[in-house]
């Protein structure tokens, strides 16, 4: 499936847990249901103290604050467009759009479609729907 415009979706991960954070090349984010959440390039986290921090998968030092969201209860996540927010329960926000140059983010469910976002130079926003729900 391909669409040019998406959103708002809700994600399936309303009352999750953070299990675990995995930082490489990339940053994915696993939670209690089995979904992931996986950056490729920049996103960002605002705490609960309101402090905003950019951060770059390749960066392990600014990801710190990251590991803090490990068992945080999600209260919910929706994606709009070429942008993923995913809001919990003690006000902190995790944020990932688009790159201009590649996907910046992917995400999958158990059971249903995983979700690509791409970017297309001169900026079309395209959304592929993948069959399975095995995040890969």
């Amino acid at each position: 499936m391909r669409n040019t415009a998406i959103g708002p979706v809700r994600l399936h991960v309303a009352g999750d847990t953070v299990d675990a954070v995995t930082i490489d090349t990339a940053v994915t984010v696993r939670f209690s249901s089995g979904a992931t959440l996986r950056f490729e390039t920049a996103f960002s986290l605002t705490e609960t103290d309101g402090t905003h921090t950019f951060m770059e998968p390749g960066d392990p030092p600014s990801l710190l604050p990251l590991l803090a969201l490990h068992t945080k209860v999600v209260e919910r996540g929706t994606v709009t467009g070429a942008r993923i927010a995913v809001r919990f329960a003690s006000g902190a926000l995790l944020e990932g759009w688009s790159h201009r140059d590649r996907p910046s983010w992917h995400w999958s469910e158990p059971g249903r479609a995983r979700l690509d976002i791409d970017v297309l130079t001169g900026g079309e926003v395209v959304a592929r729907t993948l069959p399975g729900g095995t995040p890969s």
